[in-house]
Parts: C-alpha cells; sequence; structure tokens
C-alpha cells in the first residue's frame, strides 16, 4: 500500500495546489516510524560509505533525512519537497534539531523542476513517491537525478506496486492516540483511466469513540511495470544493481556510471 510522502504538487508543479495539505499534520503520527525504520534498513542493505551529500526527492515531512542523518553525520542534504504542507511539517521538524538544521537545504519545487549542484551527492533516495510522477515527466527526473550523483552514487526507489489501475477496498493504515483523543488513517483506491485514484482519510476520535474531524485527501498515481521503470533509469544512464527486499518490498538500486 503507498503512503506518499509528497503529494499532487509534485504530480503538478503548481504549487498553489497542495493535494496534501490535509494529511500532512497526520502523516507523521501514522507513517513516520515506518519510513524511518526503512530509510536505516536500506541504508545498511545498500552498503558503501557516504561522503558527499544525499538527496531525498519527495522529502515529505523529513522522517526520512532525520533518519539517514543519525546514520551519516555531517554530509549535507537536500530535501526536495513541493507541497507546503509538508514543507510546514519538514521545517517544524528542522526547527527543533538544530544539527539537521544546519546540513538540510529544503527545495520547494516539483520532481520534475529542482535543480541541484552537479555531482553533489552519492546517495539518493524517492521511497514512496515516484508513482505520483507523470509519465512524460519520468525521464527528465531520472536524468536531474543521475547528474545530481558523483560516479557510482546510488539511486534508491521503490518497485512500482501496480501494474495497471485496481479497485483498492477501504483499508485501515492505522490509528495513534494522541491525549484522549485517537488518530484514525484510512485508505482507498479506484481505477481512473490510466492513473489509479486514491483517497485518503483522517479521522479524530473522542475518548468515546465519537468522530470530532474528518478530512480527506485525494490524488492520482500512474501504475507501470517494473520493467519500464528500469528501461527509463537505464535511458538516463543508471546501472540496475540487485534489488533490495525488504518488508515484503522491493527497492531497485541504480547505480551511475563513470
Amino acid at each position: 500500500m503507498l503512503h506518499l510522502r509528497s503529494a499532487q504538487t509534485c504530480v503538478t508543479g503548481r504549487t498553489a495546489v497542495d493535494g496534501y495539505a490535509a494529511a500532512a499534520q497526520y502523516y507523521d503520527l501514522l507513517h513516520a516510524e515506518r519510513t524511518a525504520a526503512r530509510a536505516r534498513a536500506l541504508l545498511g542493505a545498500a552498503g558503501g560509505e557516504i561522503r558527499h551529500g544525499i538527496l531525498d526527492l519527495g522529502a515529505g515531512t523529513g522522517s526520512v533525512i532525520a533518519a539517514l542523518a543519525a546514520e551519516v553525520p555531517e554530509v549535507p542534504i537536500v530535501a526536495v519537497e513541493p507541497s507546503v504542507g509538508m514543507r510546514t511539517a519538514l521545517y517544524a521538524r528542522l526547527a527543533a534539531d538544530p544539527s539537521l538544521r544546519g546540513r538540510t537545504t529544503v527545495v520547494p519545487d516539483a520532481a520534475e523542476r529542482f535543480a541541484v549542484s552537479e555531482g553533489f551527492a552519492d546517495l539518493a533516495v524517492c521511497l514512496d513517491t515516484s508513482p505520483a510522477f507523470p509519465p512524460p515527466y519520468r525521464p527528465d527526473i531520472w536524468q536531474r537525478v543521475r547528474d545530481a550523483l558523483v560516479p557510482g552514487g546510488v539511486f534508491l526507489l521503490d518497485e512500482p506496486a501496480l501494474t495497471e489501475p485496481v479497485v483498492q477496498q477501504p483499508r485501515e493504515l492505522g490509528r495513534v492516540a494522541v491525549g484522549t483523543h485517537t488518530v484514525v488513517g484510512s485508505v482507498r483506491g479506484e481505477p481512473a483511466g490510466q492513473r489509479q485514484w486514491w483517497e485518503y482519510r483522517y479521522t479524530v476520535l473522542d475518548a468515546e469513540g465519537e468522530v470530532l474531524s474528518e478530512e480527506e485527501t485525494e490524488f492520482y498515481t500512474w501504475p507501470m511495470s517494473s520493467e519500464d521503470l528500469r528501461a527509463e533509469l537505464a535511458e538516463a544512464g543508471f546501472v540496475l544493481k540487485d534489488d533490495i527486499e525488504l518488508d515484503g518490498l522491493t527497492v531497485l538500486q541504480a547505480v551511475t556510471g563513470p
């Protein structure tokens, strides 16, 4: 199941439209622990020493960069995040952590528009995000990541979970107690032509289980085959290494050439 860290602004490139504004306030409560643990495990599985920098494409609230920064001291980090709601949570995280704040540059651009110094990073990650990139934009996005990496740099991104649009029955993502209230997250999905439509719902319950508030956010993703994604990465100049299998999910390792 997707837990997209960046939202429809990443898809459209229009910063005035923030498809994740409603979800951002609840994201860390329901997802941050999982995403941080996954980032740490991926770093260990990928191996290699990070000496230059880290690029997080679709950084969301910053749970991944915080986890990576704890394992890789000192190197600079660039966090690309177009969603205003997500960036608000990201900046709050940086405000509470002066060390992380001193290392992290936040780029408020869509994935198809971000620009960083060439060869600044030896690790790039794009977790829970790449299905939100429209097909016409993807080749340019992969090239931008390729240019940001040093020779031999590693790009970690999820293998596509959906190869075609399908009905996704409503499913609870989790529930977290906050004082006497409980926050409940759920998701459902439906085909929308060649796209997949998603609705994430966030419900706040009181101590008796009565609904206090309910907010929804909806957006689209583009299913694709693993073969097509691998071909796009190869076309952008990456060499695919062995996949990383983690908690039933597959993460691709794309490495830049010399």
